[in-house]
């Protein structure tokens, strides 16, 4: 068991929180698509009701994270049902809102709203933002930017992205349908905006971790979409890889993903990763989660 969490506040700068825990550097990190994540009850595509605002916020106590990369939350006030504001700061997506009020998939009278990506980061914690990856737009307004921010812990930092990319296009068989070309070309071009932010980050020498759902299979042996972001010379770890997904007995491989810098690996704590099973129906993806100690 992880000890309790526990925050001081500098008295020299009372803007600056800092962290102490129990094993000096420890932070847990997990990601989680939370599935149309609407700010009200009763409403969007996957309606819930107060009772499962509260059973998803339970399983955002069991993870017993630092830090949750989330994908499909409408805003931060949805946000908020879960992380509140006595334990966790939010860093949501600026993407404008992309509410289309266009029907739900098999729910006719729902209406799509705003899918954002963003982060929960406990108080305590220090961190900083960095601009969004807009290009993982791929030049659409629907399209979901990358939230980007820096972890400090100890004097170590930790640069943490979260995604969520096109769906449809997960794996080689989806690469032959032709009924799938235009959400594999987008796919692709999100992959080499990725490999971008990785390159960047490799020349700045930082450590990195790029976590979210990726909507593809990326263990698959030779796929695209990891030699896109692992060439060669990056030498990136796909924690992912390293376990069996249970989540949903349909699917038998990850598309949601942790992956990590070669010095990011190093941080990793053996045995840490996770996949937390699914309590309910809905969300539909489950959170992974892996530790890691910064000093």
């Amino acid at each position: 068991m992880r000890l309790p969490l526990f925050t001081i506040l500098l008295s020299i700068a009372p803007s600056v929180l800092v962290l102490s825990t129990g094993h000096a550097g420890e932070l847990r990190i997990a990601a989680w698509n939370l599935e149309h994540f609407n700010d009200t009850v009763g409403e969007g595509c996957v309606p819930r009701t107060e009772a499962d605002y509260t059973a998803i916020a339970r399983q955002i106590a069991e993870l017993d994270a630092d830090v949750v990369a989330f994908q499909e939350v409408e805003n931060e006030a949805a946000a908020r049902r879960i992380f509140p504001a006595d334990r966790w700061e939010i860093a949501f997506s600026n993407r404008p809102s992309t509410g289309s009020g266009t029907p739900c998939y098999g729910r006719p009278e729902g209406r799509l709203s705003h899918l954002g990506t963003g982060f929960a980061i406990r108080l305590g914690l220090r961190w900083r933002r960095h601009p969004d990856i807009q290009d993982l737009a791929a030049g659409s307004p629907f399209y979901r930017w990358g939230t980007d921010v820096t972890v400090t812990m100890d004097g170590r930092d930790l640069r943490l992205l979260s995604v969520h990319l096109a769906s449809g296009c997960w794996g080689a068989g989806e690469d032959q349908d032709t009924r799938r070309s235009d959400t594999c070309t987008t796919l692709r071009t999100q992959f080499a905006a990725l490999g971008t932010w990785v390159e960047e980050r490799r020349n700045e020498d930082a450590d990195f971790v790029l976590l979210g759902d990726f909507n593809r299979r990326l263990a698959i042996r030779s796929d695209w979409g990891w030699q896109a972001l692992a060439p060669r010379t990056a030498q990136l770890r796909l924690l992912t890889a390293e376990i069996d997904t249970e989540c949903d007995p349909r699917y038998t491989e990850f598309v949601d993903h942790l992956i990590a810098s070669p010095a990011a690996a190093q941080m990793l704590v053996s045995g840490s990763i996770k996949e937390f099973r699914r309590q309910s129906s809905h969300p539909d993806h489950c959170a992974v989660a892996a530790q890691f100690v910064l000093e």
